[in-house]
């Protein structure tokens, strides 16, 4: 009743707007006593600004009249240890966030007062501040624009010399916290998009510009890192591929990272990462490559320089990069017996890989860089220097195919090496180089695998002069004895289908030959597999593996991912000694892979198992934990595909009849008569049961643990009742491995060659 003669406050008033900042204006000290109190004022003031700011408009007004940002600058100051900055920037964030007048954010920014929250001295001592000042951060920049971007500035005499929003970030873009690393890329985006002429002159200052030295930098370790990871000697392949993997994704991002700053149209910043990309990344590994180096004056190995330009060319678009690579490229296939002594070669091409750069470089002052046709200038410029550099024609037509493979230098001489890593890796470079969509026509047409069709056509190219040997390489790989682990051999069936496809020609015969080997290896390790434990799978990994090998096959070079380079590396030394079904599995589904690799243009039909048992089976013992020696007739059956061994008990109603109690495949039993009990038949489980389905075949999985392998012993009345149950379970095994084996013949016997 007295309630109701109360009088009711309206919250967002401007009555009670004015009287929530009186009180905050009165506070002179906040500690803890008082910390809850101001922290509530702070929130309302937050919350009538934001509803204001849709709803009253004189709300804002008196904002601005009290000059209340002034009063949160004021706060800030006087909290001392009271530990109010988070909340404090909690809510100027959301203040900001949700304000949409245009007036009311170039007020915000105006008077310096966001630029006192940002320079404020904070206590970063490892505890939540971080995280909400870089979120202010990221909340401001995502405000500003061209017409406000000026008022964060401080400027001495017309010069911006100080960014704070962009400065203070910066010192976090390499915090450790993930999150935080995004919310600073995001804002330095934000701030590079909307950036004036004053502005960017203040970036491409050099101390400003040392952001971008440092990204790079920070970059090149993180390779370094990756080298690091595959030379370790104590980690197993599957702990070594899970860092590499999270390491590789970091590269990642900064790729990503630098892609979308070469996107914003503002050509001196494109000039300036470009330049850091080129001279502190590209050119250094090139040179490793160039120079036929396993690794560089840094460490850094060639098959992580391989790996990184690969993945360099797949995520950036635009020509510069693409074709310095190109060129490069080009040049490596120069034989060094051109010139008088190899350290002159070496020399030379140090020059030659350093002269692109300063070609561009010089390229960009000889001409306007935002007047039309200034690019297909720029590119003009280089490729004529660098086919100076490169003597292409003079160099190619002198040195005949023929030569020794320690003549030629480069990435050909990576090409022809021992090491299957580094083979592979030089040509996905290649590849990835010719199949760019951004390479220029000429360097396309020398290097001569996306345009160049005709046998005339081909005689102009430089690369493609020479594809009979390297597929003559790639036969050597398939074909070699011992054969090659089967991630090198499937990695090689890849690149021989594209020059396959690319020759549209039949084998010379000795390749043909080769082919004809290394598939005849492949059906025969495929063959061995009958006599182990996963026999019964194969038609169905067959039938499932078969579209996934042309599918990969089939992928473009743009979208291959060149980490399978990291991973022969890790296994350059595969660990030995692994049994078990789990580990038989992955040896039989890489066998199915490898053959449907070599011979992807065969084809099968559809694999029909069924089950059904007739007869009487043979008297038997078994005990199980917890269920005690139970009485059971052991039956083995084979129908066509299936193959069971069924314990059966007699039923307890019908004297003709049974009840199966357990079923394990006959593939895999191995059966044993125990040489001290002989009346004693051991047989081994696969605890280890896949799942197919219809576009993936199971593999291990690195972050599980296996099964142990399991088995049965079943006590017979006499050991000629154990020698008969051991002979049966043979022979259905032989019947079921017989069909097997029959109905994959076709497949593995088609005729590939004529």
């Amino acid at each position: 009743m007295w309630r109701s003669l109360w009088p009711t406050i309206d919250r967002f008033s401007l009555h009670h707007f004015r009287y929530i900042v009186n009180q905050l204006r009165e506070i002179r000290v906040v500690d803890k006593r008082n910390r809850e109190v101001v922290l509530d004022l702070l929130q309302s003031i937050v919350e009538i600004v934001t509803y204001g700011d849709r709803h009253d408009p004189a709300i804002f007004e008196c904002f601005m009249e009290f000059q209340v940002l002034a009063e949160f600058v004021r706060i800030l100051k006087i909290g001392g240890n009271s530990g109010i900055e988070a909340a404090l920037l909690q809510y100027l964030s959301i203040m900001i966030q949700n304000v949409e007048n245009e007036h009311a954010i170039y007020y915000c920014f105006s008077n310096g007062y966001i630029n006192s929250v940002i320079s404020h001295h904070y206590e970063f001592d490892g505890g939540d501040l971080i995280p909400y000042y870089v979120s202010f951060l990221r909340t401001v920049s995502g405000k500003i624009g061209r017409d406000t971007i000026c008022l964060l500035v401080k400027v001495h005499q017309d010069t911006a010399i100080s960014l704070p929003l962009y400065d203070e970030a910066l010192k976090f873009a390499n915090h450790g916290e993930k999150m935080i690393q995004i919310a600073v890329r995001a804002l330095t985006l934000n701030i590079y998009s909307v950036a004036d002429e004053m502005v960017y002159q203040f970036l491409t200052t050099p101390t400003a510009s040392a952001y971008f030295s440092s990204l790079i930098l920070n970059l090149k370790n993180k390779c370094l890192h990756v080298d690091a990871i595959i030379n370790g000697v104590k980690e197993s392949f599957h702990e070594k591929k899970r860092e590499l993997l999270s390491e590789t994704d970091r590269i990642l991002d900064d790729f990503y990272y630098l892609k979308d700053i070469l996107c914003i149209p503002e050509q001196r910043l494109n000039k300036l990462v470009t330049e850091n990309i080129v001279n502190m990344l590209i050119l250094p590994m090139l040179l490793t490559l160039l120079n036929n180096r396993l690794s560089n004056d840094t460490g850094l190995s060639a098959i992580t320089c391989l790996y990184v330009l690969c993945r360099l060319l797949q995520v950036f678009d635009g020509t510069n990069l693409v074709n310095v690579i190109g060129s490069a490229v080009l040049f490596s296939f120069m034989p060094p017996n051109v010139t008088d002594a190899a350290e002159s070669v070496v020399s030379a091409r140090l020059e030659q890989v350093n002269g692109l750069a300063v070609c561009y470089q010089e390229g960009e002052e000889m001409v306007d860089l935002q007047h039309e046709g200034a690019e297909n200038f720029m590119m003009n410029y280089v490729l004529k220097h660098s086919l100076e550099f490169t003597e292409l024609s003079s160099c190619f037509d002198s040195s005949p195919l023929e030569n020794s493979e320690n003549e030629w230098g480069g990435i050909f001489s990576c090409i022809f090496s021992r090491n299957h890593s580094l083979m592979l890796g030089s040509l996905m470079l290649l590849f990835t180089v010719a199949d760019s969509k951004d390479l220029h026509y000429q360097l396309a047409a020398k290097i001569g695998f996306s345009q160049v069709k005709t046998a005339s056509e081909m005689i102009g190219s430089t690369v493609a002069g020479h594809i009979q040997k390297i597929v003559n390489q790639l036969l050597k790989v398939l074909a070699s004895e011992p054969p090659l682990s089967v991630p090198i051999l499937l990695h090689a069936a890849w690149f021989l289908r594209k020059l396959l496809v690319f020759l549209d020609q039949k084998l010379e015969d000795n390749d043909c030959h080769l082919f004809k080997t290394s598939y005849e290896g492949s059906c025969g390790r495929l063959y061995e597999e009958f006599d182990r434990c996963w026999f019964d799978y194969i038609p169905d990994v067959l039938k499932s593996e078969w579209a996934n090998c042309k599918t990969a096959l089939e992928e473009s070079s743009q979208s291959k991912d060149p980490f399978f380079l990291l991973e022969l590396a890790s296994i350059q030394n595969p660990p030995s000694g692994n049994t078990g079904p789990a580990f038989d599995w992955q040896r039989m589904v890489d066998c199915v892979k490898l053959l449907g690799s070599i011979g992807e243009k065969i084809s099968f039909g559809s694999f029909i198992g069924k089950l059904r048992f007739r007869g009487s089976g043979i008297p038997c013992k078994i005990a199980f934990s917890g269920a005690g020696t139970r009485d059971i007739y052991v039956i083995p059956i084979a129908r066509e595909i299936s193959g069971k061994l069924l314990l059966v008990e007699r039923h307890p109603l019908h004297s003709r009849k049974g009840v199966v109690i357990a079923i394990a495949p006959l593939a895999g039993l191995d059966p044993k008569i125990d040489e001290e009990h002989p009346t004693w038949l051991l047989v081994h489980l696969r605890d280890f049961e896949p799942r197919l389905r219809s576009d993936e075949t199971k593999t291990l999985d690195s972050h599980t643990s296996l099964p142990e392998q399991g088995r049965w012993i079943l006590g017979f009345l006499s050991a000629k009742d154990c020698k008969a149950a051991f002979s049966v379970i043979l022979e259905e095994t032989r019947k079921q491995r017989s069909f097997v084996e029959n109905l994959v013949a076709p497949v593995l016997e088609e005729k590939l060659f004529k």
